[in-house]
């Protein structure tokens, strides 16, 4: 079976937290974007969404270099609707402003859109629309990623990986539902993830090599510099990859409608008002919840598992990563020292 999985050590969360901090401020200004882009890494880490995590470090440093953030150009083109170009902005912290952004956008309105066009890379859409749902709010939000997606094999990707999220207020006490997934075959994230050391089986991805065969290990599908030289291979050969390939390609779509076609990627974010907006029927999506939790339990619902993972790790004091990528990360902050 071809699977990847190293070493993993049990390692303390304050040390961790030292480390990935200075391995980002050594490429990575003015200070607080480095440290805004650390808390939503480390974030998307406790929360067991691995592809999103640590591992993007070393990434961004290949792919962005030595970087500073500035903000990005917000355009209001109606009161309750903004485009924000991100091509000269972190999308990390593009996309934080722009969720500033419409919060303020729904304090005075019953629904609000945010669009970031050219923000690469933006990473956990639900991170953003987290606060609009623990703020009472719906929200929505998608995004297109560069092309890594092919549809016949040989052929050069056309689609990303194309992210989609759901938000809303779960029942009180509790945290959001967050439903936040991915439609495409596999994802860039799962194969950084596996190349660094976190469990994976290519087995059960659509993927080739560059020369369209099948990869013996996730390093077949890698260069040097952690560029994915492999493809994401979308088949049409049975109902579930067609409708993979409906919903992949109909977020590529409605975001290049609302953004424009940027090959880095771009993200849209809309919410809701329920307090504002007539018509609406929290109290029925609570009801639902409910009855999804009696026939389960809480951990089965989009959101709670991560903020339950989120919390033991913060409580223990501890964090397990693989002996690869805490080498990788400890020899980069030990660099920029």
């Amino acid at each position: 079976m071809n699977t990847s999985k190293q070493e993993m050590l049990e390692l303390n969360l304050d040390e961790v937290s030292e480390v990935c901090r200075s391995a980002l401020t050594c490429f990575i200004t003015p200070e607080p974007a480095a440290e805004e882009v650390f808390k939503q890494l480390l974030d998307a880490e406790l929360r067991g969404k691995h592809s999103h995590g640590l591992v993007r470090i070393p990434w961004i440093y290949e792919r962005l270099g030595e970087v500073s953030h500035h903000t990005p150009e917000g355009i209001q083109i109606l009161p309750w609707f903004s485009r924000f170009e991100c091509s000269k902005s972190i999308g990390y912290i593009a996309a934080r402003e722009a969720q500033t952004k419409l919060l303020e956008t729904l304090a005075n309105h019953p629904f609000g859109v945010a669009v970031c066009a050219n923000a690469f890379p933006t990473g956990v859409i639900g991170d953003y629309l987290r606060p609009l749902a623990e703020s009472g709010r719906l929200a929505v939000g998608f995004a297109t990623s560069p092309p890594l997606v092919t549809l016949p094999p040989g052929k050069s990707p056309l689609l990303g990986t194309n992210p989609i999220c759901i938000a809303l207020p779960s029942c009180e006490g509790h945290p959001p539902f967050v439903a936040d997934v991915s439609p495409a075959p596999a994802t860039f994230g799962q194969l950084l993830s596996m190349l660094y050391g976190f469990p994976g089986n290519l087995d059960q991805l659509d993927v080739t090599t560059r020369a369209g065969e099948s990869p013996k290990t996730v390093e077949d599908l890698f260069d040097d510099r952690i560029r994915l030289t492999g493809k994401i291979v979308q088949q049409l050969e049975t109902p579930p990859q067609r409708r993979q390939y409906a919903l992949t390609l109909g977020i590529e779509l409605l975001t290049t409608l609302l953004a424009g076609s940027n090959p880095r990627g771009s993200l849209v974010m809309a919410a809701i008002d329920p307090g504002q907006f007539e018509g609406l029927h929290p109290d029925a999506v609570t009801n639902k919840i409910e009855q999804i939790v009696q026939q389960t339990d809480w951990h089965a619902i989009p959101g709670v598992h991560g903020e339950t993972s989120l919390r033991n790790s913060q409580d223990q004091g501890l964090i397990s990563l693989p002996k690869k990528l805490w080498e990788r990360l400890h020899r980069m902050a030990v660099t920029s020292n």
